[in-house]
């Protein structure tokens, strides 16, 4: 490598270095402005209206399909006073449950002397 050759390329490696130093510069200055926590719940308040602004949009080009589903949810999570207020429409008792099951039948297990016996 000639002495030319060497000048230019500290030249170029001081160039780069200068790019280097100036960018990080910048970097430092911006995280200063604001940190990466802030940065990140910003990021996520962000996605998130945006995520809102589509499923509010969606609701209401399918209103009918949301009220399904939330005509269905509420009849599932209410399903047993729905189901008592049927049986008792019908007339039906839980007295009446008694006379199918017989609670000797379906108690539980005893573990006696290695084998399971029912009591």
């Amino acid at each position: 490598m000639t002495e030319s050759e060497v000048i230019e390329a500290r030249r170029l490696r001081g160039a780069a270095r200068t790019v280097f130093d100036t960018q990080r510069e910048m970097v430092r200055a911006d995280l200063n402005a604001a940190g990466v926590g802030k940065r990140v719940a910003t990021r996520l308040i962000d996605d998130g209206k945006v995520i809102a602004e589509e499923a509010a949009d969606a609701a209401n080009t399918h209103r009918t399909l949301v009220t399904l589903g939330a005509l269905g949810l509420t009849g599932w999570f209410l399903r047993g006073p729905i189901l008592a207020f049927v049986d008792n429409l019908v007339g039906r008792d839980d007295a009446d449950e008694d006379e199918y099951y017989e609670q000797d039948e379906y108690g539980p297990a005893d573990y006696t002397e290695g084998r399971y016996r029912r009591r």
